[in-house]
């Protein structure tokens, strides 16, 4: 069975930061105990820097125990001894048996794994160079035990590099660093420049050759499966973003579309797919086409305009004065003042520019400098208005001068306003905060300009937001251009916010996590449990770069979903935003093979899972694969999305816990089993939910796969059929390939089983009588009349329609096929470890196009 996969993840909702200020409280910080330990194999140099030349800051004395500060790099780990921050190498370091620390190693050329340690031993397995391996004990001085695809043996120190990570990203591992932290009068800004990686296959897990795709491409160029940029938005009044339709299985923009909006005074869509805010509220944007009826919605969030940072805080003070001034003066002056006022200060201003150029319907920004406050007006408004800030807006032809004004000084720009606002561009507003980075897309062939650098950056049309204020950044190709405007606000109070376990259970101890800048002295978090609200403080904090991690814990007495909003200290004032926004999910118990039919969410395991699937990278990058631009743990970003740059291991963490609960692949897989009654447990909804975020969800819509996921009847019916579970499945005339072929069956055809004595081949005979021989592989059983369990599932039907999702673009990738099985292995077995290619359970499976792929 031969059938192309067409893939694409969906996109997440744009996060607007809306600053909301609470009151001020105190708040005390306890020390976490450390228990991110390592113990030196040998007397071993505490190095002040990443280099076995610098200087010698204390020896740690064989069997010392240090403290792990971060996850180590190029052979070097980053550690605390006695007090002391350094440098050791990890050739010299192992991990105790009750450390948190995840001790790994990569290989640096092809090496034998030999079953003792030395090199006449026998050879287990050849690993190849740039493989992960488990490393088991480090203890030796030439040997490093490690286990790879199923085989425990050693490895020679000289061909392999040794890897420390910190604990999970929900233990409280290290200790808490001191809670003070010096105000200041304005809101942070981020200072780094925007930094593009680029990446091959080797810069990622082994399996991401090619597990690791976010879009495969293939199949027809009909709009098979109709997705938007984007499911969600949140906007403030008067911004707008493009909604834009795609044909997924050829990455075609698609026309012949039309919108609407559940709510236009809410919300608003032109034709060309437009959507402006213009009311508090919530709407749906339905994007329809026009002549296959294919439709997708995009639910818009508009909240009011975005508070800046340093606006006094929203509680008013507790009481009104007491009383009033008890009497008026008693007399007037004596006498005049002694000595006149001293001279006032000369205003100053100019213009950055005294002529500009405008396309109709675009921006173009004037940047005054003076030392007081400037007012902006246009000549003629019906060619070119202006705003406070200087941000002209191209109305009609023509010619309009603006003017700037002090109380003494004037300064004017001639502004000329043309037609040529001939292209695409994504985004023609953008709000934003300080450090965030947003993706404009406006085709190929396109130069990009900020006409204020110092406020935002542009490259390729990533848009870095580097401190409040304005910029007008310009896309420009030989048929004109198009502009978009971007308000760029103080950094955001949190910048990502979560809670471990992902699922609990009730009464259990649930860590509230929340990622900051280094500016912010103090984080609480505001818990709504039902009727009841309840404040907690973190009480740890630790360094992650130049962020900080707080976390406090809780618990929860009741099931649900319970809503979590962090706030962050900045000049004694509290903050709040969009990224601050999470919620806890609370369920009866953890169980994980109980089946019901109600909605659940992914568990930290296949969280943990999915993250070793994708890999780490840090910094922006073009999917070696599809080309996409993925961040952190396989993050698609899509045009008009905002995202940091540059994240941690921790904030990339972060992000694909808020992606795989926000962004739509967990809902998909409730959704498909709730809406068609169907009962499943934990193990099977994980399965699904690491499948759809490699795939996407259109494959649930797939109808042999669908059909798979619902052949699980629990026998009570009273009907029990068969039918053919693949497409052009040939019925022969004897039990075996070499016999002739009567026909080819269509997927769904029904039949009777006449005989099972061959199990590999049955006897069958068609609704028109004829008689022969089908593959038992490709027969299913539905009974009909029963409850559907997923307990009661056609395995090996379902292991089938599966597994073919491992081809890309016409071939079969190895590590799609992996990443399959062992997403069977946690469906049937609960098995949440990766196998790459070694099989541990009963997953029978063979590629029909290719059967050198097989378990």
């Amino acid at each position: 069975m031969k059938r192309s996969l067409n893939i694409k993840k969906s996109a997440t909702a744009l996060a607007l930061v809306a600053a909301i200020l609470f009151s001020v409280f105190s708040m005390a910080f306890t020390a976490s105990a450390a228990s991110d330990t390592l113990t030196a194999n040998v007397a071993l140099n505490l190095r002040a820097a990443e280099s076995a030349s610098s200087s010698s800051l204390a020896v740690i004395p064989a069997g010392g125990s240090v403290t792990l500060l971060a996850d180590s790099t190029n052979g070097w780990a980053n550690i605390n001894y006695n007090g002391k921050d350094g440098y050791a190498s990890t050739e010299f370091l192992n991990k105790p048996n009750d450390s948190a620390v995840t001790m790994s190693g990569v290989t640096t050329a092809a090496v034998n794994l030999r079953s003792q340690k030395n090199t006449s031993s026998s050879v287990l397995i050849v690993v190849p160079k740039e493989q992960n391996v488990t490393v088991i004990d480090n203890s030796d001085a030439e040997w490093a035990k490690a286990t790879y695809q199923g085989n425990t043996g050693y490895i020679s120190k000289d061909y392999i590099r040794i890897t420390f990570m910190l604990g999970n990203a929900d233990s409280d591992n290290s200790a808490a660093v001191s809670a003070t932290q010096s105000s200041e009068t304005s809101a942070p800004a981020a200072s780094s420049g925007f930094s593009y990686r680029s990446v091959t296959t080797s810069d990622l897990p082994n399996v991401y050759d090619s597990s690791r795709t976010d879009e495969l491409t293939g199949g027809t160029g009909n709009a098979k499966w109709f997705v938007l940029n984007r499911s969600s938005a949140k906007l403030d009044a008067g911004e707008t973003f493009v909604l834009a339709v795609y044909d997924n299985a050829v990455r075609v923009q698609l026309s012949d579309l039309s919108f609407s909006s559940s709510d236009k005074n809410i919300a608003s869509v032109s034709s060309n797919g437009t959507v402006k805010g213009i009311s508090g509220g919530t709407a749906v944007i339905t994007a329809k086409h026009k002549y296959n009826g294919q439709s997708a919605t995009c639910s818009v969030k508009v909240t009011g305009s975005i508070a800046p940072e340093t606006q006094a805080p929203t509680q008013k003070p507790t009481q009104a004065a007491t009383q009033k001034p008890t009497q008026k003066a008693t007399q007037a002056p004596t006498q005049a003042p002694t000595q006149k006022p001293t001279t006032a200060v000369a205003e100053t201003l100019s213009l950055n520019k005294s002529s500009d150029t405008v396309y109709v319907g675009c921006y173009g920004q004037i940047i005054a400098t003076s030392n007081v406050t400037v007012t902006w007006s246009s000549s003629n408004t019906s060619v070119a208005t202006v705003s406070s800030a200087g941000i002209v807006t191209g109305k009609s032809v023509g010619t309009a001068t603006i003017t700037a004004k002090t109380s003494t000084k004037t300064a004017k720009c001639k502004v000329s306003v043309i037609n040529g606002n001939a292209v695409y561009i994504s985004n023609t507003t953008v709000t934003t905060t300080a450090g965030k980075t947003t993706l404009l897309n406006a085709g190929s062939g396109v130069s990009w300009t900020s006409s204020n650098t110092a406020v935002a950056t542009v490259s390729n049309g990533y848009v870095l937001a580097k401190k409040k204020g304005y910029a007008v950044i310009t896309a420009t190709t030989g048929k004109g251009a198009n502009t978009c405007l971007v308000k760029v606000n103080g950094a955001a109070p949190i910048r990502f916010a979560y809670t471990s376990p992902n699922c609990a259970a009730k009464n259990q101890k649930v860590t509230l996590v929340a990622i900051t800048d280094n500016k912010r002295t103090a984080v609480r978090f505001q818990v709504t449990e039902g009727d009841e609200t309840r404040t907690v403080n973190a009480t740890s904090k630790t360094a992650d770069g130049n962020n900080y991690i707080w976390k406090g814990t809780t618990t929860f007495k009741t099931a649900g979903t319970h809503t979590v909003v962090a706030y962050s200290e900045y000049s004694s004032q509290w903050y709040t935003c969009a990224d601050a926004q999470t919620t806890a999910f609370v369920v009866n118990t953890t169980d994980m093979t109980t089946t019901v039919c109600a909605n659940r969410r992914a568990s930290d395991d296949v969280i943990k899972l999915i993250a070793t699937f994708e890999g780490f990278i840090s910094n922006i990058y073009d999917d070696p694969i599809t080309g996409d631009p993925t961040i952190g743990h396989g993050r698609v970003i899509f045009a008009g999305q905002q995202f940091y740059n540059g994240i941690s291991k921790n904030e990339a963490y972060a992000y694909l816990v808020q992606t795989v609960n926000n962004d739509g692949y967990a809902t998909k897989v409730n959704n498909f089993f709730v809406d068609n009654s169907v009962k499943f447990n934990q193990r099977q909804f994980d399965a699904l939910v690491c499948f759809v975020y490699n795939c996407g969800t259109g494959p649930l819509s797939d109808s042999l796969l669908k059909a798979a996921l619902l052949d699980c009847s629990d026998g009570s019916g009273s009907v029990t059929s068969y039918y053919i579970t693949g497409s052009a499945v040939r019925i022969r005339k004897g039990p075996g390939t070499d016999y002739d072929i009567i026909r080819e069956l269509a997927y769904g055809t029904t039949l009777k089983i006449l005989s099972t004595s061959n199990s590999a081949w049955y006897q069958v005979q068609l609704n028109d009588g004829t008689k022969g021989y089908v593959s038992s592989s490709y027969i299913g059983k539905k009974t009909t009349g029963g409850k559907l369990d997923l307990n009661y599932i056609n395995k090996q039907n379902l292991i089938n329609n599966f597994c073919v999702y491992h081809h890309a673009a016409g071939s079969c990738i190895w590590g799609l096929f992996y990443r399959r099985i062992d997403e069977m292995e946690m469906f049937f077995y609960g098995d949440y470890s990766p196998c790459y290619g070694s099989y541990k359970y009963n997953i029978s499976y063979t590629c029909k196009t290719n059967p050198s792929y097989h378990t």
